[in-house]
């Protein structure tokens, strides 16, 4: 059984990446994706932008009081393990920011956990992602 990071976490405040790497003791680059699992952890961190620059891709995301409506990675490497999180035993953490400089360092208010609803899958030979729905869990 790993860490669940979200005992060690406090729904909004603002995290930015370095902190959660210092606060954990990452080193992963892949931190830097919107979809991340730290070794040792049972938790999955997705890192969203809803206001995107110009040069990412440009995924339709948006939290909606309680629900998050949110376009998984192209290539839909990751979407097994968000829709699989309860049977896998999983968390799934949310770090959602309007604009990537909204707050210092680039950070993120944490949102706190959220469960998969539904999605529609999408195609990545076309680099179309799935849609999915994940509702915030009351604690």
């Amino acid at each position: 059984m790993g860490i669940r990071s979200s005992e060690h976490l406090t729904p909004g405040t603002i995290y930015s990446r370095e902190q959660l790497k210092e606060l954990f003791g990452i080193s992963d680059a892949t931190i830097n994706t919107g979809v991340f699992r730290p070794h040792g952890h049972d938790s999955v961190w997705l890192f969203v932008t809803e206001d995107k620059t110009p040069d990412r891709t440009q995924y339709r995301d948006e939290l909606i009081g309680d629900e998050l409506h949110w376009e998984g990675q192209s290539a839909g490497r990751t979407d097994r393990l968000i829709v699989e999180h309860r049977i896998n035993g999983l968390e799934l953490l949310l770090f959602r920011r309007k604009r990537k400089y909204e707050h210092p360092n680039a950070g993120f208010r944490y949102e706190g956990t959220f469960e998969y609803i539904c999605h529609a899958p999408g195609d990545a030979s076309r680099k179309k992602p799935s849609r999915f729905v994940l509702r915030r869990l009351q604690l």
